[in-house]
């Protein structure tokens, strides 16, 4: 009977000794998984672009300028009524549009300003996919978005999320419902505008390529 008993503890200290081995390798495996999530989300995403070395570069003050006048002169030339036309933005432009002319047109719109004081934002464009990605507070949070241009309107609709390098699933969701209130779906544009001498110009197409994106338009 001791025998039996000896044996009895034997196996339950092996148990214990057993069990204490697994707890520990999943504290272990905790603490390890936490720590790569902590550095993944300090991280910056690959595409994104130092705000300071961009807005010290001369030439994002050319193409912020550029991206400007190329615009306003794109939609103010007078076609034949009815005749699409496209033209294509690259992303490298709006980011130096971002860092150089948006803070002078703030001096003299103050609404034109980042609703999140201290926020750097930029965008970059993929295959159909844009992704839009602010810097806060020592985190990248990053969102991208997918164009579907309809009836009366121009519908973002929100994909993938992360922080820094760190997959949020529903981060780009999280971020419209932000934008635009609880239970959105999506973000929505309007895909007609006026012109100051009574012509409307209608967005007929957009399309996400690597570095840029093309938007087709119509002026009537």
């Amino acid at each position: 009977m001791s025998e039996q008993t000896t044996e009895q503890v034997s196996e339950k200290a092996a148990v214990i000794k057993r069990s204490t081995r697994i707890a520990l390798w999943i504290v272990a495996s905790l603490i390890i998984l936490l720590a790569v999530g902590w550095f993944l989300s300090t991280r910056a995403p690959s595409t994104w672009l130092d705000p300071t070395a961009l807005a010290a570069d001369p030439e994002s003050d050319r193409r912020g300028r550029d991206l400007e006048q190329n615009l306003a002169s794109a939609i103010a030339r007078v076609r034949p009524a009815g005749e699409p036309w496209a033209i294509r933005i690259h992303d490298i432009d709006i980011n130096s549009w971002i860092v150089r002319r948006l803070p002078q047109w703030t001096e003299h719109d103050p609404t034109l300003a980042w609703p999140i004081e201290g926020a750097a934002a930029q965008v970059h464009f993929d295959e159909q996919l844009a992704t839009i990605s602010i810097a806060m507070k020592d985190r990248f949070w990053s969102g991208s978005f997918t164009a579907q241009v309809e009836a009366g309107q121009i519908r973002l609709v929100p994909g993938w999320g992360a922080i820094g390098l760190l997959p949020v699933p529903a981060g780009a969701q999280l971020a419209t419902e932000l934008l635009e209130g609880d239970g959105a779906n999506t973000l929505v544009l309007p895909k007609i505008f006026k012109l100051g001498d009574g012509r409307q110009v209608e967005v007929l197409r957009i399309d996400f390529v690597p570095g840029a994106v093309e938007i087709e338009f119509v002026t009537r």
